[in-house]
């Protein structure tokens, strides 16, 4: 084989050979940034883009847990004395959602319903909301017109879970 490739390389002209030199110069040039280099910077690209997420997911996690820590253990105080309807409508206010409806059954019961609201947004609120002794005991939700958001009809009850 190689006797074959030195014979065809013999009878070529000194400037043939200076051309597939360059050729084949060019071609491990291409084939080594296609091949390896790309991808490789592709990869490194994707790693930091992957670390810069996962650093902001962990910065969040880190301000709800100390948020958490800040929260009184139990439920008794100001909530405890406070209507149902009006701690509902008053964090709702607090977190920048707009309740269409809030319809209070009792003193420890109400349904309540948003037109549009973000999933992580009405999320956060139920669980500020469960922090305060108030849990969904009903929900149901449906996507929205509005893209990314859902509207919500939710009755949540003041009380520990089963």
């Amino acid at each position: 084989m190689m006797d074959a490739v030195k014979t065809m390389w013999g009878e070529r002209s000194p400037r043939e050979q200076w051309m597939l030199g360059v050729m084949f110069a060019l071609l491990a040039v291409v084939v080594l940034w296609l091949g390896v280099l790309y991808p490789l910077a592709a990869a490194q690209r994707s790693a930091r883009e992957a670390l810069i997420e996962a650093t902001d997911r962990n910065a969040a996690m880190r301000a709800k847990v100390k948020l958490l820590k800040t929260l009184p253990r139990g439920v008794a105080g100001a909530s405890a004395t406070v209507g149902i309807d009006q701690l509902v409508s008053q964090s709702a206010g607090e977190a920048g959602l707009t309740l269409e409806r809030a319809d209070a059954q009792g003193g420890a019961r109400i349904e309540i319903a948003m037109a549009s609201v973000r999933p992580v947004a009405l999320f956060s609120w139920l669980a500020a909301l469960e922090a305060q002794g108030v849990r969904a005991e009903t929900m149901s939700a449906r996507p929205s017109p509005t893209a990314g958001s859902v509207s919500v009809q939710a009755v949540l009850v003041r009380g520990a879970g089963q």
